[in-house]
């Protein structure tokens, strides 16, 4: 990533907007530097979800002192009203698997925010389609044809 901030949070809204959701969430950017110390490895995009409880305040999430220390890489904190969801995306992670990462865990966001509805819709299908790499590519492809329904960013 060239500037992993701005990159993720222009990454962050296309997610959001092709979610459904844009305009209405929230994107927040912060940026952990090397050298800090990392407790375990970030999984990769095909790995089990992880899940961490976070206290915060009325207003949002917020970093605290008192918590455990972040991990090295690029925090997207996505809000919607009073829900919200933090994606960590850690530096050394190559471009494609970064952005399928933080599709996916901003898809399962929006699914829990909906009751279920499947978003992105899978044209012709119950299910939603899902964030990968195909061929090399970052597309949301269709979990029963995965060979790629479209990119995951716009073509410019």
């Amino acid at each position: 990533m060239t500037n992993p901030a701005t990159t993720a949070a222009v990454w962050a809204g296309t997610v959001v907007d092709r979610l459904g959701l844009g305009g209405r969430c929230r994107i927040d950017v912060t940026t952990v530097p090397e050298g800090r110390p990392s407790p375990a490895p970030l999984p990769g995009p095909d790995a089990p979800y992880r899940s961490a409880l976070t206290i915060a305040a009325p207003d949002g999430p917020s970093a605290s002192s008192d918590g455990p220390p972040l991990d090295a890489g690029v925090y997207v904190t996505v809000t919607l009203d009073a829900e919200w969801t933090r994606v960590h995306l850690p530096l050394d992670l190559a471009p494609t698997d970064a952005l399928v990462l933080l599709a996916d865990r901003l898809q399962d966001w929006a699914v829990e925010l909906t009751h279920g509805t499947a978003l992105p819709p899978c044209p012709g299908h119950p299910h939603p389609m899902r964030a990968a790499v195909v061929d090399g590519a970052a597309v949301w492809c269709c979990p029963a044809r995965p060979d790629g329904t479209g990119p995951l960013l716009p073509i410019a």
